[in-house]
């Protein structure tokens, strides 16, 4: 008879536990989760530091939270973590226990192995009683964000020579000269103009003598990066690995000279997040508009909006000068040099990089061989 008792005395325990456990596990649970920087670079290591309350006095056994991240970021190997993988998503489950008013943060190191926007959505939290037989499930919606910035390339602009798309010359340097910095006197040219003509030195040296005019960086750096991984493609960009290259490079080069204290400025035939258009944000200065080049670049879809040609065309149109242009591109052909001259009689330097794929180097002389321009 005591056993009888005794059975019907732990049902009615676990009945009663399981219904308070049922009504008072999730309430005054707290959850918070954030990023403990609001950017990084691709590569780097980030904290994403969560927080768990308990502010009532009933213990809670236990707790599972549950979420879904980018496979992009990639967490490192944590106790109570459990982790499943996709190629694009990864699903989180984290288990906890919680007395009463209890304060439990968690960080968790990630790794930030590609550039993009990486928003936090829901949580969803699910406690019950000792024996796992009732429980209950709450979502919690979260609102930080992630900017992570493409990596710069080590894009080495003033001394990395270049070669005509159609032509053998070298030229040792991009930056266009500047006609109010004189730095001496050199031969006469076939292309030279009388107004260049120093008639005293022509007068000493015998021979006809022009200015040699200097490079100065007071200069606007222009990058043009072209989303067609082929010619003739489609909306969809195939390559994105080569994109994402060309994406690093246009990093590079801008962060080079905006850090040397010139203005930069980049286009391309791709949409930020939720717009339509091509991106295009014209040269500035300063370290301010550096980031804003990175967030620009880091919010890049991977679509074509328009043909590359079109681009350049319409940035021929405006009839800007005195810039010095990088076009970023995996092939080329009429179309775009015809662009490219047009870029080049407004008064501009260009110079034209070839975009191939090399996961081992980013940057290699040899990839030049073909390729480039100046005007």
């Amino acid at each position: 008879m005591i056993i009888v008792w005794f059975g019907v005395i732990a049902v009615i325990v676990l009945f009663l536990q399981g219904k308070l456990f049922k009504i008072f596990a999730l309430r005054k649970i707290g959850y918070q989760r954030h990023f403990q920087s609001r950017s990084c670079f691709r590569g780097e290591q980030i904290e994403l530091v969560e927080q768990l309350t308990n502010e009532k006095g009933l213990p809670v056994p236990w707790l599972r939270v549950e979420s879904q991240m980018p496979a992009s970021l990639q967490f490192q190997h944590q106790e109570n973590l459990d982790i499943s993988s996709g190629q694009l998503s990864q699903n989180h489950n984290s288990f906890f226990s919680l007395m009463p008013f209890t304060k439990i943060t968690r960080r968790h190191r990630i790794t930030a192995s590609r550039r993009g926007l990486y928003k936090l959505n829901t949580v969803t939290i699910t406690g019950g009683d000792l024996l796992g037989i009732q429980q209950m499930t709450r979502q919690i919606p979260l609102s930080g964000q992630l900017i992570v910035y493409p990596k710069p390339a080590e894009v080495p602009v003033h001394e990395l020579p270049s070669h005509s798309w159609q032509g053998d010359i070298c030229v040792r340097r991009w930056i266009i000269e500047d006609p109010f910095v004189i730095a001496g006197t050199r031969d006469y040219r076939t292309g030279d103009t009388y107004k260049q003509v120093n008639w005293k030195a022509t007068a000493r040296a015998g021979k006809l003598q022009v200015h040699q005019y200097d490079f100065t960086a007071d200069r606007k750096l222009m990058v043009y990066l072209n989303a067609e991984d082929r010619e003739g493609m489609w909306r969809t960009i195939t390559e994105e690995y080569l994109i994402e290259q060309g994406i690093e490079w246009t990093a590079g080069a801008v962060q080079y000279v905006i850090q040397a204290g010139m203005e930069a400025g980049f286009a391309c035939n791709m949409p930020m997040l939720g717009g339509m258009d091509s991106t295009v944000i014209e040269p500035r200065g300063g370290n301010g508009h550096l980031f804003e080049l990175f967030e620009a670049m880091a919010r890049l879809e991977l679509l074509r909006t328009e043909k590359f040609a079109e681009l350049l065309e319409r940035e021929a149109d405006s009839a800007y000068s005195h810039r010095d242009i990088v076009i970023i591109s995996a092939f080329w052909n009429d179309e775009m040099e015809l662009q490219a001259e047009r870029l080049r009689n407004n008064g501009n330097a260009v110079v034209c990089w070839p975009l191939v794929e090399h996961k081992d180097q980013v940057f290699v002389d040899e990839r030049f061989g073909k390729a480039g321009a100046a005007g």
